[in-house]
């Protein structure tokens, strides 16, 4: 293992995701000085937190009952996180501490288990560790190529092109201790040698960007023919300094590939989805229901199905089995409920930013 291990940025954002979507509740993931460097609550990331600062000075678990109890602080539970008796930061769960109590053994376990299996990086014993140590350093330590990268890339009979690619498997219901089935042999005979799980149902896959078409039309031929339950996201393509960047690229892909509900996006192919990905959830919870949260499902269908066709009404009313006064009427109906017409370009456009932020 390395020795003074530090946890990155990039390593504590993914603990604290992983955490939440588990535990339910908002994480945080203090560095010894205090201050947030990750968290699901992303107002906060870069604040101090005076609670943890305590932790790390007592070395115990320190409770919050009130909000702002201790400079920059909400309820919750704060833990230290100790590897090898090595204390390498706080991991807090905000909320109720009486009720968060029941979560802190399993919001410990998860953060030392997503902490090992990086630490694994600095000494593999297996081609599998390896292979799973290599795309860690790539895309959460931005390790760049040197001798000792080679060496491992060696060891796995693999050669990195100059530009390359991260794509996100997120496989749904169980958990993803290991790839589905002759998924792994189809990525070997592809010549995809770096693959590695990542807790606890998705997989990061690093390509070679010379097979970024073949790989998207292997995905689509595997999983269209399997029963497995799955969605990918597609990062960019870039030099190999870059791949933390296409992993981040990826993740956003993969978000809205879960929205809606379709097997892969691809990053390069996303536009307004994109620059709305970066909007705060909460701005874009108050814009989507001020326009268009007094609407029924029904007419959020009519909308939906209205943009599909290009606003043409036509298409419109044959695609919903109604007569084209009937959709007329709606729209007006909606117009009335919104003080924003769907037939008015201007006007329309607002109805398709919220409708797609509420996707988001």
């Amino acid at each position: 293992m390395k020795e003074n291990f530090k946890i990155s940025r990039f390593l504590a954002q993914m603990i604290v995701d992983a955490a939440k979507e588990v535990i339910g509740k908002d994480i945080n993931f203090i560095q010894l000085d205090g201050k947030i460097i990750a968290s699901t609550d992303r107002n906060r990331i870069d604040s101090f937190h005076e609670a943890a600062f305590q932790v790390q000075e007592k070395g115990s678990i320190i409770e919050v009952f009130e909000n702002h109890g201790f400079t920059g602080t909400k309820k919750g539970i704060n833990y230290p996180v100790m590897i090898n008796q090595q204390l390498l930061g706080i991991i807090g769960i905000s909320g109720d501490p009486e009720k968060c109590k029941s979560l802190g053994f399993l919001l410990t376990k998860i953060t030392e288990v997503l902490i090992k299996e990086q630490m694994i990086a600095g000494k593999a014993h297996s081609l599998d560790e390896l292979r799973s140590s290599v795309v860690r350093m790539l895309i959460f330590e931005n390790e760049k190529m040197n001798d000792f990268m080679s060496e491992h890339l060696n060891q796995l009979q693999y050669k990195l092109e100059e530009k390359a690619f991260v794509c996100i498997l997120h496989i749904h219901g169980l958990k993803a201790s290991s790839l589905p089935v002759n998924l792994c042999d189809i990525l070997l005979n592809q010549g995809i040698k770096l693959f590695c799980y990542l807790f606890p149902n998705q997989y990061a896959i690093i390509v070679n960007g010379s097979q970024y078409k073949t790989t998207i039309q292997t995905f689509k031929t595997y999983f269209q023919s399997m029963r497995t339950d799955c969605s990918i996201g597609i990062g960019s393509v870039g030099v190999l300094e870059e791949l933390e960047m296409s992993y981040k690229h990826a993740k956003h892909a993969l978000k809205y590939a879960l929205s809606k509900h379709v097997l892969m996006c691809e990053y390069a192919n996303l536009d307004l989805e994109m620059i709305m990905g970066h909007i705060d959830p909460h701005i874009r919870s108050d814009f989507a229901t001020k326009l268009v949260g007094k609407l029924s499902e029904e007419e959020i269908t009519v909308l939906h199905t209205y943009y599909k066709y290009n606003l043409s009404l036509k298409k419109t009313a044959e695609d919903l089995f109604i007569h084209k006064n009937t959709l007329q009427y709606r729209l007006e109906k909606i117009a009335e409920k919104t003080k924003v017409n769907p037939k008015c370009f201007h006007d329309s456009v607002k109805l398709h930013i919220a409708l797609l932020l509420q996707t988001l």
